[in-house]
């Protein structure tokens, strides 16, 4: 967070997007065998900052044509970290619904 706190001036606003749980779930269930226990990582305030609330934003998208899903799962990891198996049944998919859920963090940084 060092280059972030060299860059925004006293007052400037840090938004930090993460996955939460349920994030893309549907489409993690068909790419992996099973699912990994969700970790529940504890949020640490960098220095030189104040963390304002955070806030968790949860939503469904559709995703309609094999092209659509496609793009989305080679916009994320999970192509690399998927077995053929799993991107194969991906790949044959013609439509999927699927949960979106990002929990929104704040940081704003220290006036001096």
């Amino acid at each position: 967070y060092a280059e972030f706190a060299r860059v925004l001036k006293p007052g400037g606003q840090l938004l930090q997007v993460d996955a939460g749980p349920d994030h893309l779930r549907e489409l993690r269930e068909i790419i992996y065998p099973s699912l990994k226990p969700e970790r529940t990582a504890e949020m640490h305030t960098p220095a030189g900052f104040s963390r304002l609330p955070t806030e968790t934003v949860r939503f469904s998208i559709e995703l309609t044509n094999t092209g659509q899903i496609a793009d989305l799962l080679a916009m994320t990891p999970h192509l690399y970290r998927a077995k053929a198996e799993g991107r194969a049944e991906a790949a044959a998919l013609t439509a999927l619904l699927l949960s979106v859920d990002v929990r929104l963090t704040c940081f704003e940084r220290n006036r001096d």
